[in-house]
This record gives C-alpha cells, structure tokens and sequence, in this order.
C-alpha cells in the first residue's frame, strides 16, 4: 500500500469525472526514462554555458567553436537518447487518453517519447529534437528516433575533428530544396513553439496534471495558474518538490512512473465500484 495512498484516491476521484484533462509535463518525466535533464545538478548546463552551444544566432559557427566541450557531450546525450523508451509515466497517460479521460498533453520535453507511447494530441513547447526543420524552405520532417540516433553515432565514429565541415557531414538535407535541416527545437533566443494552443488548452482544462517539472521556466510556468482561473483541478506529482503549491489541489510527492499507474488503477477500482 502506498505512502501516499489518500493523495492517489484524491486525484483519482478528480480525473475519474473529468473529460478534459490537460497536462503539463517536464524534464522529471523524462528523466525516469534516463534522459538526463539540462538545468539540473550535473546536467548539460553545468557543463557548458548554454549561449555557446544552444542559441540559434551563428549556430554552425559555435558549434565547431565549442567542439571539443560539445563532442563527448554530444555522444552522452545520443547514448540517452538511442536507449530511452517510454516509462509507465508515458504509458499511464496514454490509458487516461483511451479513458476518455487526458485530452491534450503539453510537454516541455524534446524527446518524442510522449508521441512514442500512444499520445495523440500533443503540444511540444520547445520542440522536438526528432523532428527535422528545412533552414531554406521550412519543410518538416518527423524521423525515426532510434534510426536517426543510430545513424549519428555511427557518423561520428570516423569523424576526428568536429570542424565546420564535419558537423554539415551530419546535418540532414532538404528533400524539396537541398538545403540543411535542423532538428526543431527552441533554442536561447527563440520563442517557444504553440504558445496561444497551450493557453487556449489550459484555459478549456477541467483538471491538470503538473509532472516533474521545477515551475522556473517561463511561460510554461504560467499554464497552471491558467488551468485554475479556469477551474480546473490541480495535481501535482513531483518527488523533490511542488512549486505550484498555493494553487494544488493534490500533491503527490512520487515519481510520476510510480503514481500515475496507481492513479489508472484506483480510477478502474472506483469505476468497478460504481
């Protein structure tokens, strides 16, 4: 029996009457699939200022600048990402769709991992690093994930210097106009992708979920407090801490692979119940 069982049947009981669910997920989710996430301790922003290697202004430039910080990075990050599939998280909110329950997902996440475990209405705020955008004719492709990882490592191992020429040897090309393609995701600099949808979902939300996501990052940030004007319910599930706390409803200090299953499955009990 869970710890934290009370607070599981709380949030059951809010989802179990909702229809329009919305949620909001950050790098904690992710990082139950060991995606290793940017901002915290140890992550990719500790070890390399992020406006050397993640602004969109003279981007191939800095890239070959910083090349020997940004190789074994680049290959730790490809490791993360080749392996990782989605977790019981994931596959929990797929249920709540096929429930009738979850309408939109809005994620913070660049990892395609949502859309890999059945989701279907999906807002991805900062991109979605499988996803290919032409530089010349704007042109957009989505790629196999580990197809595209596998492809990347195997490039790099005969390339010996990541210079300028080496990093156009990786990039993908345009199969309308030839140009180079970048994978779509918002770097420093750029504003952050289907902004008014995410509003416009949270505003429409009749409960939300808020997952592992620290609440710093702005105007994602802004959607729960969106969500509650608008009268929807408020769960939290975050196992360090709740940065939403004067406006939740629940508060589930768990990792969200561990309490969202429990929450589908108190949702059935109860609906078994009835």
């Amino acid at each position: 029996m869970s710890r934290w069982e009370n607070e599981i049947v709380k949030a059951a009981s809010i989802l179990s009457v909702s229809t329009k669910t919305v949620v909001m997920s950050g790098a904690g989710v992710s990082a139950e699939s060991n995606i290793p996430t940017f901002r915290d301790a140890g992550g990719l922003w500790d070890q390399m200022d992020p406006v050397e290697a993640g602004t969109a202004d003279n981007l191939f430039a800095q890239l070959e600048q910083n090349a020997d910080k940004l190789k074994p990075i680049l290959n730790d990050l490809l490791n993360a990402f080749g392996k990782a599939e989605p977790n019981p998280g994931h596959t929990a909110l797929f249920d709540l769709e096929k429930m009738g329950i979850l309408k939109t997902v809005i994620t913070q996440n660049i990892d395609n991992l949502h859309r890999e475990a059945g989701n279907t209405d999906i807002i991805e705020m900062h991109g979605n690093m499988f996803q290919m955008r032409c530089l010349g004719c704007g042109h957009k492709a989505i790629l196999d994930r580990k197809s595209y990882v596998s492809d990347i490592e195997e490039k790099l191992k005969t390339i010996t210097k990541l210079d300028f020429s080496a990093i156009v040897s990786l990039a993908l090309h345009c199969e309308h106009c030839s140009s180079i393609m970048r994978p779509d995701v918002v770097m420093f600099g750029e504003e952050v992708q289907a902004m008014s949808e995410s509003f416009q979902a949270a505003q429409d939300s009749d409960a939300m979920l808020v997952l592992g996501t620290s609440g710093v990052v702005y105007p994602a940030a802004y959607l729960p407090f969106e969500a509650k004007k608008a009268g929807a319910g408020i769960i939290v599930i975050n196992p360090k801490e709740n940065p939403f706390d004067k406006i939740t409803d629940v508060y589930i200090p768990m990792k969200t692979g561990e309490a969202l299953p429990a929450i589908v499955q108190e949702i059935r009990n109860q609906a078994g119940a009835s």
